[in-house]
């Protein structure tokens, strides 16, 4: 007689994509802001993503297939295969897990509410988050000159707010081991329902939204083979410079 043990074995999880990071963070903090990827390159890797553009003009959301830079107004422009990228993270996203927050999240309390949802600590994660909220403040920058240290940039920032508005937050979080590759925690990137706005988030509070949450079981890093990247040499101070331009 032979045992049936099916009902005790394991079901086999579905396998998420990796997420591509075009090129590691590091790079950007010490102002090469330029690089060889293109959009087209990007979307082989999947429909959903942040990052920026050539020379930082502009931050990117990458939604539903679409790439859109969103400009030092915060105004959003459909960005096409020939556009190049120093720095970006794609995935291709079907989300894992959904949480519905149906009561009004203050700002000071949404990224703790968003880390709650995180089973691990240990891994890659994106986020996407949908729906009405009370208050957004995000942020863009103007083109920038290469070499031009990343921290110094905060200064010509432009930031924005958006009040009662319905639109979507993109992004990832990234554990601490991975700090030369990519900012360690959250990375968010907000636009508008209607597509027409949006920016870095540096803050929001939701009225009723659905987070969307995926696992990476990996990563997948891209090397520029530019001068640029192959003669780098790390002399910034990536979690300061970071935490002044990006938080």
């Amino acid at each position: 007689m032979v045992e049936n043990t099916a009902s005790s074995a394991e079901v086999p999880r579905k396998q998420r994509p990796p997420v591509f990071i075009s090129s590691p963070l590091a790079a950007l903090v010490e102002g090469i802001y330029r690089a060889d990827t293109t959009i087209g390159r990007i979307r082989q890797k999947g429909n959903f993503g942040i990052g920026t553009f050539n020379d930082l003009d502009g931050e990117m959301v990458f939604l539903d297939g679409t790439v859109y830079c969103l400009r030092p107004q915060g105004d959003a422009e459909v960005i096409g295969d020939d556009v190049r990228t120093p720095f970006a993270l794609v995935t291709q996203f079907e989300g894992d897990t959904q949480e519905h927050f149906d009561k009004p999240v203050a700002e000071a309390d949404f990224e703790d509410a968003l880390l709650d949802l995180i089973p691990s600590t240990n891994l890659m994660y994106a986020f996407k988050i949908e729906g009405r909220f009370s208050y957004v403040r995000a942020r863009s920058v103007p083109k920038q000159n290469n070499y031009l240290p990343l921290a110094e940039i905060a200064q010509l920032q432009t930031v924005f707010e958006f009040h009662d508005v319905a639109g979507v937050i993109v992004g990832f979080y990234t554990p601490d081991f991975l700090s030369g590759v990519h900012m360690v925690g959250l990375h968010l990137h907000f636009i508008t329902a209607d597509r027409k706005h949006g920016g870095h988030l540096l803050g929001a509070a939701p009225d009723d939204v659905t987070v969307s949450l995926q696992h990476a079981p990996s990563i997948e890093l891209g090397l520029p083979m530019t001068l640029d990247f192959l003669t780098m040499e790390r002399t910034r101070d990536m979690e300061a410079d970071l935490n002044k331009v990006e938080r």
